[in-house]
This record gives structure tokens, sequence and C-alpha cells, in this order.
């Protein structure tokens, strides 16, 4: 097959990736998910100053709630974040950032910037340019064949 060891060669590129772990080295101490959360508790209190419920920062994620229950345990934990219940509905509960909490997440995405700013100073504006072409195609591929599955699983 004529495509197989263009193929094999784009795999193992991908591979290394997981393998650099370079995602997981954001800001010491913290778990590249709890990091994760509060940039999605942010966000989301930018929709609402009361705070996020769990089941929003899970639709954030794109991950079950069950999954984000002992995260936001562990930042509050930590200081982080706070829970509160709801004025309007004592059932629903939000969660907001705490002072300590903002603090780390502006140190997390300032050196998550930087991370991608040395790295766009390492390619080159040319190279950056054409990288982030590519993996705006890879992404509208695997959207497009993700698309096509569902569909032909739903005849």
């Amino acid at each position: 097959m004529g495509g197989e060891p263009g193929a094999q060669r784009l795999m193992e590129s991908i591979a290394r990736f997981r393998r650099a772990d370079w995602h997981k080295k954001v800001l010491e101490g913290y778990k590249p998910s709890e990091l994760r959360v509060l940039s999605m508790i942010e966000k989301g209190c930018l929709d609402d100053a009361r705070g996020v419920t769990i089941s929003a920062i899970s639709e954030l994620m794109r991950v079950s709630p069950p999954t984000v229950t002992p995260l936001v345990r562990s930042l509050e934990s930590s200081g982080l974040i706070v829970r509160s219940h709801d004025e309007e509905d004592r059932r629903v509960v939000r969660v907001r950032l705490t002072e300590k909490g903002g603090r780390i997440r502006r140190e997390s995405r300032e050196v998550y910037i930087r991370h991608f700013k040395e790295l766009y100073d390492y390619l080159g504006e040319a190279r950056s340019d054409q990288l982030a072409d590519l993996l705006e195609l890879v992404y509208r591929f695997l959207e497009e064949k993700h698309k096509r599955e569902t569909e032909q699983s739903e005849i």
C-alpha cells in the first residue's frame, strides 16, 4: 500500500506528543485537569457572576459530572474555589474562583501562553502559520469523520 509508510510516520509523530508530556508541565504543584477546571470556572463566571454549576463545567470540558466532582473537591480543599448554594434554587450548587484560584489561573495562563510563544519563536512565522493551518485541517478531518460515523450509526 502506497500510503502506509506515510501513515506510519504520522502515527509515530503524533504518538511522540503523548510521550513528551509537554501539556503536563504547566504549573508546578497542579494537575493539568485542575488547571483546566479553573479555566472553565473562570469562563463560566463570565456568563454568570453567581458562579458556575458542576454540570456546566462538565459540559464545557466535554466530560461527565462524576469526572469533575473530585477535581472540584480537590480545588476547594486547596482554597482555589468556593462552593455555594444558589439563592433562587437551594438544590443548585455554584462554584467560583477564590482570589487565590484567580491568581493561579492567571499564572497558568501566562505559562501556557509563554510555551506557545516559545514554540512560535522556534518555528518562525511561516512554519507556525503552516502548522496552524495543518492542525486546523486535521481538526476539520476529525470532525467530518465523526459526523459521518455518527450519521451511519443512526441509520
